[in-house]
């Protein structure tokens, strides 16, 4: 009896173990049953620029401008805006309206409620070779040719060049800080418009290059970030020019995402700063990019990358 009933106590001590397995067998398989932190949108090509309008992705190749929509899937071709062609677009903005502007070799275009307005030399360009745009928050575009900058108010052009106090009529790129100012990067330094009037930041001021390839600012403390030279980063805050020496080379776009760590897409890859230490490793990045020519940070914290094949999303948060 004591036997047959030790007999049925160990047959329920491995039944009860096994079923404990199975449960924490099913609960691992939970756990690792999680959602992809990134989603990426085919291009079938490398993406040059893009634009997030709502539910609305714009993208373009060196072929065209597409939209997709994120929720829907629906995608649209755009091979002409206005009178400039789709092709050969450099970059995209949308403005305090919600409006997409596409900027490219040809001039820039805005999109309306239906169909585009596009913009040359005709209208008030200083040059079509559009090269940056930056929209502000009381409405106006700020675009960046070859030959001068431009600001889109009240329905009309204004035209900057070294006449006005540009360093340089090249404009590579462009920002506007926490204050409203817009910042433009070009061949021999950077100027500031705040004011009604310029301001020149150079070697002179600090920093280590003049020739300034990519600009981006942290919302959080304001501080401005800049690709300069060949493979330079320098960083101004608190009205100083911090500079690091030999970072990356061919640095296309920085990004700040929302715990202030700065991110660099390049011709080679990303890069990563954490305030310590420089990540290229792309397994520590997790993103699946060989190449990187625009970075962006939506208001709800995701990371938006264009990439040779297409544009990637992170979802915040992220925990790379």
């Amino acid at each position: 009896m004591l036997k047959h009933c030790f007999m049925v106590a160990l047959a329920l001590t491995f039944s009860v173990s096994a079923q404990n397995d199975d449960e924490n067998v099913k609960a691992q398989e939970i756990i690792h049953e999680k959602p992809p932190e990134w989603r990426m949108f085919s291009a079938g090509a490398p993406v040059v620029a893009f634009a997030v309008q709502k539910e609305l992705l714009w993208y373009a190749t060196q072929a065209s401008v597409f939209t997709t929509n994120q929720k829907k899937a629906a995608k649209q071709t755009f091979p002409q805006l206005g009178k400039i062609p789709g092709s050969d677009v450099t970059c995209m903005a949308i403005d305090a309206s919600g409006r997409v502007w596409i900027g490219g070799k040809n001039g820039v275009a805005v999109r309306g409620a239906s169909a585009f307005t596009s913009y040359t030399t005709e209208e008030g360009l200083p040059d079509n070779a559009v090269n940056t745009i930056a929209a502000a928050p009381d409405g106006s575009v700020w675009v960046g040719t070859d030959n001068g900058a431009a600001v889109f108010q009240n329905g009309a052009w204004k035209k900057y060049t070294t006449a006005e106090g540009l360093p340089s009529d090249k404009i590579n790129a462009s920002v506007v800080d926490k204050k409203g100012a817009i910042w433009l990067g070009t061949s021999k330094g950077i100027a500031v418009y705040e004011g009604g009037s310029w301001t020149v930041h150079n070697m002179k001021k600090g920093m280590s290059w003049n020739d300034v390839k990519a600009l981006a600012v942290d919302p959080r403390n304001g501080t401005i970030w800049a690709a300069v030279g060949d493979k330079d980063v320098n960083s101004y805050e608190n009205g100083k020019w911090n500079t690091y020496m030999e970072i990356q080379p061919g640095i296309t776009s920085i990004m700040v995402d929302s715990q202030s760590r700065i991110w660099f897409g390049s011709e080679t890859g990303l890069l990563k700063f954490n305030g310590d230490e420089w990540i290229t490793d792309s397994k520590q990045l997790g993103i699946p990019a060989a190449q990187v020519q625009q970075l962006y940070r939506d208001e709800g914290g995701n990371l938006w990358f264009a990439t040779e094949t297409g544009v990637v999303k992170l979802n915040n948060p992220y925990p790379y």
